[in-house]
């Protein structure tokens, strides 16, 4: 299902839905900063979806920078880090690639 990231319509789901949800996004963190337009894209989209991703500013806690630097080998936001099921790190950049992942992931 593809939907645009500024459509209003949040997802409903169960609460036994949602709960499996969100053990699923327990993998997942958002790498951001605030003022970042992209960024914002991709938040909206996690509130439609109903997601509780961790979300790691990279501009208020340096450490966070850092991580991602290290783990993605770039400073640039937004990315999301995925963490596979053998304990490696995937990270997605560019907003509509994480848009899509979230969508084709979680908006069933």
């Amino acid at each position: 299902m593809t939907t645009s990231p500024l459509n209003p319509r949040v997802v409903q789901r169960s609460a036994e839905q949602q709960r499996t949800v969100d053990r699923e996004t327990d993998d997942l963190a958002l790498y951001y900063y605030e003022t970042c337009a992209f960024c914002i894209r991709v938040i909206r989209v996690l509130e439609r979806l109903r997601l509780k991703i961790e979300r790691r500013n990279i501009r208020t806690v340096p450490a966070f920078r850092e991580q991602l630097i290290k783990g993605g080998g770039h400073s640039k936001v937004p990315c999301l880090m995925i963490r596979t099921q053998d304990g490696d790190s995937r990270w997605l950049y560019e907003s509509q690639a994480i848009i899509d992942y979230l969508e084709d992931r979680f908006a069933k």
